[in-house]
């Protein structure tokens, strides 16, 4: 009887990540080439002229990886969570008595 190999994953607790996109980016990069493909279609098939729409889509495709590629280097795996939190930290505390302090 020949003894069982296992394979370890040591992938676990990390974030899903795919040629430097990292989580929920990943998914955001997706449904903007099939939101270009479907711009592409719909401009097409109105008349537009393909020397328009190709150039037009390749560029907000461009653009959209870009800025996903940026927020994910930028925000990580938590994505605007951390901006977010970060916008309702105060930036200074005010105290105009000593009421609070005096009832403890």
């Amino acid at each position: 009887m020949s003894p069982t190999i296992y394979s370890i994953n040591r992938g676990i607790n990390r974030p899903l990540q795919f040629r430097g996109l990292k989580a929920q980016y990943i998914l955001y990069a997706g449904g903007m080439v099939l939101g270009n493909l479907l711009l592409y279609a719909i401009l097409f098939i109105s008349g537009l002229s393909s020397w328009v729409c190709l150039p037009l889509c390749g560029g907000l495709g461009v653009a959209g990886i870009g800025w996903c590629f940026r927020c994910s280097r930028i925000y990580g795996e938590f994505g605007w969570r951390k901006k977010r939190i970060a916008a309702m930290v105060p930036t200074v505390l005010r105290c105009a008595s000593r009421r609070l302090f005096t009832q403890l």
